[in-house]
């Protein structure tokens, strides 16, 4: 819960008018891409029948997202990002050894805060799902919801191009009694209910349209 502790103040900003803290920009609409690399870092999952920690390696993650302009120091975004990782776990006295795909597609938005220079700051929400595709194709592919919370920073080199950076924290809302990577009702894990943590620092460009 103290995940949740530290999240909830930062999503109160958003909920504040935008003149409050925000200067003026060019009301023009914009469509825009952006391309990202960077890394991320995992929280490890406990299998609550055997007390076994899954430990999910950081790792090098890349992402995309497509923005355009909804309002004054406003915009809408959809994000796609994927890392593949590695899992480990001894599962039933045996150590599994995989890599897994961790993908996130998230619709949401930010609130831009901006000036006369070319830097600017933003905070941005965003809801959707994860995917958690093992690379071993016997085990399954899992579905869950989640959401994320941005904050970033922009250098904007010209009208069209901008240099970005963005901090993410993905929550994924792991059910209670779940499992996890079943194989012929064989599961590498079970669980009793958490919020997984993952913590994103990425760079990347926009080109503006």
């Amino acid at each position: 819960m103290k995940i949740i502790k530290k999240i909830i103040p930062v999503m109160s900003l958003t909920l504040l008018p935008v003149d409050s803290f925000a200067a003026p920009v060019s009301n023009d609409n914009f469509f825009a891409i952006s391309a990202y690399l960077g890394g991320r870092i995992s929280d490890d999952l406990t299998d609550t029948e055997t007390g076994e920690k899954a430990k999910i390696s950081d790792d090098v993650s890349q992402a995309l997202a497509l923005s355009w302009y909804y309002g004054r120091n406003t915009e809408g975004e959809l994000l796609f990002s994927n890392s593949k990782q590695n899992f480990k776990i001894s599962s039933e006295g045996s150590d599994v050894d995989t890599d897994l795909y961790i993908n996130y597609l998230h619709f949401g938005g930010r609130v831009n805060f901006v000036d006369s220079s070319p830097f600017s700051t933003s905070i941005g929400l965003g809801i959707g799902a994860t995917f958690f595709v093992p690379d071993e194709s016997q085990y399954d592919t899992e579905i869950v919801f989640s959401g994320n919370i941005t904050g970033g920073v922009r250098y904007e080199i010209n009208k069209q191009w901008a240099l970005k950076g963005d901090l993410r924290f993905y929550g994924s809302v792991l059910k209670n009694n779940s499992t996890l990577f079943c194989s012929d009702n064989q599961c590498l894990i079970q669980l009793d209910g958490e919020l997984y943590v993952q913590t994103e620092f990425m760079a990347g460009i926009e080109y503006k349209f």
